[in-house]
């Protein structure tokens, strides 16, 4: 069965409303975007996370082994708001990787908490599914973007009995408006926000590959390695479909969808 869909999603805690309290709000087409791609995701028997906040290392897929996860909302003020899940089994996709070329390191980290790229995301397919399948949570920060893409064309011929899905963690540009959280940079911002999207509708690497070093750096991105691997997976003549794309605290959130036909 292998892969049966891959979905780019953003990860802002204010998009929950037990911390935002309104100003959520602001980030609707998110919102909906979210809620309308979530009811295409049929859920899989294993789900392999990427999340730039996971730690950093350097040339690799970092892989989170812990046996069991589990976090809050604690950092954002709301504790009570938990998330608890079981790890799947990832040695073989491991193995498989590292064969394939991608370097893996392991540790175990048991407590998400700090890890908003898995926390917002795995919150809502909670609230679509009730309950969580088996994760692999992982952080692709450590590899070059072309790295990246070719994990994922190693990913696409991996195969297993399982139905298997991609959440590809990751906010875009952080620089996008006189008042984003890590600068303004409008030019840069602006063609980096287009070349992300033009490669996800093209199924292209080629926009993003064609950005210049400068660009990608005064972004200010945290996606771009888990767009890189999705777009490795789905590959080129495949139809990945944007549900929402919006900047509204200045930080760029796009809600992308590739299903496996």
């Amino acid at each position: 069965m292998s892969w049966i869909w891959s979905a780019l999603m953003p990860h802002p805690p204010v998009l929950l409303q037990e911390i935002g309290r309104g100003r959520e709000i602001e980030a609707i087409k998110t919102l909906n975007g979210i809620e309308s791609m979530t009811a295409f995701m049929e859920k899989p028997d294993l789900l392999f996370v990427l999340s730039p906040h996971q730690p950093y290392s350097p040339g690799a897929l970092f892989v989170n082994a812990a046996v069991n996860y589990h976090g809050s909302f604690a950092m954002f003020g709301v504790p009570n708001v938990k998330l608890d899940m079981i790890s799947a089994d990832g040695h073989e996709l491991c193995a498989y990787l590292e064969n394939s070329g991608t370097l893996v390191h392991t540790r175990a980290f048991e407590d998400l908490t700090r890890d908003q790229g898995s926390m917002v995301p795995l919150y809502f397919l909670h609230r679509a599914w009730g309950e969580l399948p088996p994760v692999i949570i992982s952080s692709p920060i450590g590899l070059t973007p072309q790295q990246a893409f070719a994990m994922g064309q190693s990913l696409a011929l991996f195969k297993s009995d399982k139905k298997l899905a991609l959440l590809a963690s990751g906010d875009l540009s952080h620089r996008l408006t006189p008042d984003a959280p890590a600068g303004y940079e409008p030019d840069h911002a602006t063609i980096f926000e287009a070349a992300v999207d033009e490669a996800l509708k093209t199924s292209s690497t080629a926009p993003i590959l064609s950005l210049d070093e400068l660009t990608i750096e005064c972004a200010g991105e945290c996606g771009l390695r888990s767009v890189m691997v999705m777009l490795g997976l789905a590959g080129q003549s495949s139809k990945i479909e944007i549900f929402s794309h919006e900047w509204p605290f200045g930080v760029g959130y796009c809600n992308a969808l590739w299903r496996n036909s």
